[in-house]
């Protein structure tokens, strides 16, 4: 029944409550030691010197009154019952006063609470990111507000990740799928085909066939992480050493110097999952990277923690974009990434493997231009 009840009532009832036993308590003891202090002055023998009370009795010898005092435990009794009855009055008025005040008291301190929970009912996808005004109490309501407010922002951004993600994947789709419908609309229009056109319009076919397989391979690659152990011992040095001798070629084709970490650090996780990270990672740097530029890697020891930094002399991030390049379908240079057949979804993945192995990973500017990415393990 009290968890049905609002927070003001059921503050008032457990008052009531308290206040109502506390004062049963110490009216029953109040009437005790009353009545035992009466018990004893009655039972103390007394020649009273006049009496207080008296009551006429008609003399049958003669015509005047007799004066007869009236005993004590009448008045004993009498008082007795005038105590109770005060006392009682009193508890009930003590009871319903503080009761009173407590709803009263009660209702001042809690609404801050009803002012927070109404802005709470107002707050929806279209104002997520209006702060609710901060109380100038440092106290709890203060504390609580600050807290929603956080809660806000986060949701917020999840809500904007979200939209731009839907966007996004909707765009890559939608992109192949529109040039595959336009080619066989015009293939269809033509009666008669020579071989050359049939081999175009496979050619297309394939080859944005297998950019949509690509696209779903990696979104499901996304979503299929959470079974994989992480419990092999992986030296990031051979890590490393073999992700730069699969991208030889690429690198040699650019005229790209991989400078390779000489010390090295043993972690635990999933080796095909940093693979792939570290893959991505230096793969973006050759691609990105210009012609006779050059790609530094090092180890560093960070106490318990291992830290790799990659970086390049490519064309590097904007500030304004470094917290975004990790949502998934992101490009900085969307047309340059279509280009080389990215889809946005590299570094995304990288995140989350990272992520996975409970590291961190930052992207800040290069000192001597490009990016440096800083993997914590």
């Amino acid at each position: 029944m009290l968890k049905k009840m609002p927070l003001r009532l059921r503050l008032t009832f457990l008052t009531i409550l308290l206040l109502t036993i506390c004062c049963v308590g110490l009216t029953l003891i109040l009437n005790l030691s009353a009545f035992r202090m009466v018990d004893m002055i009655e039972a103390t023998s007394m020649t009273p010197a006049k009496s207080t009370v008296e009551e006429k009795i008609p003399s049958p010898l003669n015509d005047t009154a007799l004066s007869i005092p009236t005993p004590p435990s009448t008045i004993s009794q009498s008082a007795r019952k005038g105590f109770r009855l005060e006392s009682i009055f009193y508890m009930m008025l003590i009871i319903s006063f503080g009761g009173a005040l407590t709803y009263y008291i009660s209702g001042k301190a809690l609404k801050p609470v009803n002012e927070l929970s109404c802005q709470m009912k107002k707050r929806n996808v279209l104002n997520l990111s209006e702060d609710i005004e901060i109380p100038k109490a440092k106290d709890e309501i203060s504390d609580l507000t600050l807290s929603f407010n956080e809660m806000m922002h986060k949701l917020n951004e999840a809500f904007l990740m979200q939209q731009r993600f839907s966007q996004s994947a909707a765009h890559e789709l939608r992109t192949p799928l529109a040039v595959l419908q336009t080619k066989v609309e015009v293939f269809k229009k033509k009666k008669s085909h020579t071989s050359e056109e049939y081999e175009s319009l496979i050619e297309v076919i394939g080859n944005h066939t297998n950019r949509l397989i690509a696209l779903v391979k990696n979104l499901l690659d996304m979503t299929n992480m959470e079974d994989l152990e992480l419990n092999e011992e992986i030296s990031l040095k051979n890590l490393v050493d073999d992700v730069a001798s699969a991208l030889s070629l690429l690198s040699k084709d650019k005229n790209i110097l991989i400078n390779l970490p000489s010390d090295d650090r043993t972690v635990l996780g999933n080796y095909d999952l940093l693979y792939r990270a570290f893959y991505n990672l230096i793969e973006n740097a050759i691609k990105y990277n210009n012609a006779n530029g050059q790609i530094d890697i090092s180890i560093i020891f960070g106490g318990e923690k291992s830290v790799v930094e990659i970086s390049d002399t490519g064309i590097g991030i904007p500030q304004d974009m470094q917290q975004i390049i990790f949502e998934p379908f992101f490009r900085v240079d969307k047309s340059r990434s279509r280009q080389m057949g990215g889809a946005g979804l590299g570094l995304s993945i990288v995140k989350t493997i990272i992520d996975k192995h409970n590291g961190e990973i930052t992207v800040t500017d290069n000192k001597n231009g490009g990016s440096c990415f800083k993997i914590v393990l």
